[in-house]
């Protein structure tokens, strides 16, 4: 339990604003396992969300578009070389995040008896959406060595995206 503690410790005091993605080192298994730990939320979240046939491509084009807006950001702002510690930290505090998102998101899905109020649940999902977003700009503006507002606009560009492309699998 204490490794795994220490292992989640840094990716909260990033999603806290305390840290950014520099206090994590630059590591391909730590980025490895946030990366896989980022994927299998996700697989969840898409297995309850939407038909199964649209976990493939909503799994890559969420991983897939991740990699490349955070790669294609870092490169036109010449800092290439922190692509492996800001993934890390994207993926690290999105699952950190996801997790928390999931049972309200998920909730009717379970049908778990305990009813929470659909208010609540959006109110929450919402919440969460919108510290998603803060959080990821927060990484995007450290990366990128520009202001909070900058970040929060890369951001606010990725969660559109991923969002009109997860839509059109819910309306199939």
């Amino acid at each position: 339990m204490h490794s795994l503690q220490a292992l989640v410790k840094p990716f909260w005091q990033i999603a806290l604003f305390r840290a950014g993605p520099d206090s994590l080192p630059d590591s391909r298994p730590l980025l490895a396992l946030a990366m896989a730990a980022y994927m299998a939320i996700d697989i969840m979240v898409i297995l309850a969300l939407y038909p199964r046939h649209a976990l493939p491509p909503l799994l890559l084009v969420d991983v897939g578009f991740l990699i490349l807006w955070c790669a294609g950001l870092l490169r036109l702002f010449g800092f290439g070389a922190r692509l492996q510690q800001t993934l890390t930290a994207l993926f690290g505090t999105g699952a950190l995040l996801q997790l928390l998102a999931f049972p309200f998101s998920a909730w009717p899905v379970f049908g778990t008896g305990v009813d929470i109020p659909l208010l609540l649940r959006a109110l929450v999902s919402v919440g969460i959406l919108l510290w998603s977003v803060s959080v990821y700009g927060h990484i995007f503006a450290q990366a990128v060595s520009r202001t909070l507002g900058v970040g929060i606009a890369f951001a606010i560009i990725y969660f559109i995206v991923i969002y009109q492309f997860a839509g059109q699998w819910a309306q199939a």
